[in-house]
C-alpha cells in the first residue's frame, strides 16, 4: 500500500475512528484501525463489534492495500505533526512507513486479514433524514436514558415512527422524553432500541458531516450512510416500555415561564438541594404565586419567587431538580410551559406552541 493525503482530513477521522475502537485485552485487533487504499480513496474503519464505523477520504493511491495499525497510537502520531499538510502512508510486510517533509516514522501494524468485518445492511426499512436533524433528536432525549444496563431496553433510545414524524424517546422510569422530527418518505413499522452508547458514537461521528443520511433498519442492525461516512449499530432485542399510556392527556395547572428565568433559579436551588435532588414548587393561581424552594439541613435553604403566567388549580409539588434543569437544553423556545395535575402525578414540560419535545419527570415522595 502506498498513498499520499491531506494530514488534516486523515487525522480528523482516525481520531473518530479511534474513539469506537474497543480496547479489548483479550481480542487486540479491536484495537487496530484499519487502512485501506482502494481507487482514488483512503477508507479508515474500526470496530468494537457493537458500532463499526467506515470514512472514506480522497487520497492519491500509488499503490492498493491494507494494514491494521493501533488507533490510538495512529491518533496520537497524526496529532503530533500539525505543521504538515500532507503526508505518504506506505505499508509492507507488516510495517507502517508515514513520512512528511522533515519526518520518517515506522508503525508496527497488524495482519489486515485479522480485521473483524463490519456489517454493511443493503436492504430494510428506513429514512432519509441530514445529520443535522437525527443529531437534534438523539441529543433531545440522551439525558433521559438510564445509565445502568441491567435493563437494557431502557439503557437505549427508542426510534420509532408516528405519522410522517420519526420519534426519539428515552426514559429511565423516573422521566422521560420525547422528541418529534417531521421527514418525508419515512417507513419504520417496528421501532428499534439503539443502545445510549452506540447512538452516542453515532451522534459524535455524525457530527463530522453536514450531508443527508440513509438510515437502515433490520432486526439486528441500524446503519448510518453517507457518501464518505458509514456507521453501523448493534440493535436492542427487546419490547420498549409503552410509554405513551403514561402521557397525561389533560392537566389542571398550566405554568408559562421564561426559560432562562427558570434555568437560573434551577441552577441556584441545586446549590442547595439534599441528595435527591428535591426542589418544591408552589403555585397559587389566585396568589398569582409561583415559588421554588429547596432545603438541605446541612447547607441552607433557598426560595425564589418567579414571574409566571399561571392558570388553573393551586398546586404544591416535589420534582428533582437535576430533572427539571437537564430537559431545558432540549428546548428551543424562549419559554416554556409546566403542566401539572397534582402533587403525585408526573410534570409535563414542552416549549410554549412546540409539541415537538415533550418531557416527562415524576414527582418525588420523600
Amino acid at each position: 500500500m502506498h498513498i499520499t493525503c491531506n494530514r488534516e482530513s486523515i487525522q480528523k477521522y482516525v481520531a473518530n475512528a479511534d474513539r469506537v475502537t474497543g480496547k479489548n485485552l483479550s481480542l487486540p485487533i479491536l484495537n487496530s484501525i484499519l487502512l485501506t487504499a482502494s481507487h482514488k480513496t483512503l477508507i479508515i474503519r474500526a470496530t468494537n463489534l457493537e458500532v463499526g464505523v467506515e470514512f472514506h477520504i480522497p487520497a492519491d493511491v500509488k499503490k492498493e492495500g491494507s494494514i491494521a495499525l493501533s488507533g490510538s497510537l495512529l491518533a496520537n502520531t497524526l496529532a503530533s505533526i500539525p505543521d504538515e499538510q500532507e503526508i505518504s502512508i506506505s505499508a509492507d510486510k507488516g510495517l507502517c512507513t508515514i513520512t512528511t517533509k522533515t519526518k520518517t516514522l515506522t508503525i508496527k501494524g497488524f495482519l489486515p486479514d485479522d480485521f473483524p468485518t463490519i456489517p454493511v445492511i443493503k436492504d430494510g426499512e428506513g429514512f432519509i433524514m441530514s445529520a443535522g436533524k437525527f443529531i437534534q433528536g438523539a441529543k433531545s432525549v440522551l439525558m433521559s436514558a438510564a445509565l445502568s444496563d441491567i435493563k437494557p431496553e431502557i439503557s437505549s433510545v427508542y426510534l420509532h415512527q408516528i405519522a410522517d414524524m420519526v420519534v426519539f424517546t428515552s426514559t429511565d422510569l423516573f422521566r422521560l422524553a420525547e422528541k418529534k422530527i417531521k421527514q418525508s418518505g419515512v417507513t419504520i413499522s417496528h421501532g428499534v432500541i439503539i443502545p445510549i452508547k452506540n447512538i452516542t458514537e453515532i451522534v459524535r461521528v455524525l457530527e463530522s458531516t453536514t450531508e443527508d443520511i440513509s438510515f437502515l433498519i433490520t432486526k439486528n442492525q441500524i446503519s448510518c450512510s453517507g457518501n464518505s461516512v458509514y456507521i453501523t449499530s448493534r440493535v436492542v432485542q427487546g419490547v420498549y416500555p409503552d410509554y405513551e399510556q403514561i402521557l397525561p392527556k389533560s392537566h389542571t395547572t398550566e405554568v408559562v415561564i421564561l426559560k432562562q428565568d427558570l434555568l437560573n433559579t434551577l441552577k441556584l436551588s441545586t446549590l442547595f438541594s439534599d441528595k435527591f435532588n428535591k426542589v418544591v414548587i408552589k403555585i397559587d393561581p389566585i396568589k398569582k404565586t409561583c415559588i421554588v424552594s429547596t432545603k438541605n439541613t446541612e447547607v441552607g435553604d433557598t426560595e425564589s419567587h418567579l414571574t409566571t403566567t399561571l392558570s388553573g388549580d393551586p398546586v404544591e409539588i416535589s420534582l428533582n431538580g437535576k430533572h427539571l434543569f437537564d430537559c431545558l437544553g432540549a428546548i428551543e423556545k424562549d419559554s416554556v410551559v409546566l403542566e401539572f395535575n397534582s402533587s403525585d402525578k408526573p410534570a409535563v414540560i414542552r416549549g410554549l406552541g412546540d409539541n415537538s419535545f415533550t418531557y416527562l419527570t415524576m414527582p418525588l415522595t420523600r
